[in-house]
């Protein structure tokens, strides 16, 4: 798991919380004790999936703010390092 390791740090936090809360949707979904009428959801279920979501929305902030902070680590513009005129 090389490519784990490389990840921005609040990517990793945000596949944990997603693990977490896809473990507790499991559970909220498969406990019997649970009322499960067809198309109702309990608010364990959308606990669980507000979780997921929190993580999914992490490892996006991860993954855009490590872009914009590689950018602005090489210092280039958009248009830096392309031949404008070749496009004319």
């Amino acid at each position: 798991m090389p490519t784990a390791h490389r990840l921005p740090i609040a990517s990793l936090i945000g596949l944990t919380v997603m693990v977490l809360g896809l473990g507790a949707d499991l559970l909220a979904h498969l406990d019997p004790a649970l009322d499960h009428d067809h198309g109702a959801m309990t608010g364990p279920q959308l606990t669980a999936h507000l979780v997921v979501f929190i993580g999914m929305a992490l490892v996006l902030f991860g993954v855009v703010a490590d872009g914009v902070r590689t950018g602005r680590r090489h210092g280039e513009s958009l248009t830096e390092g392309r031949n404008l005129d070749a496009l004319r």
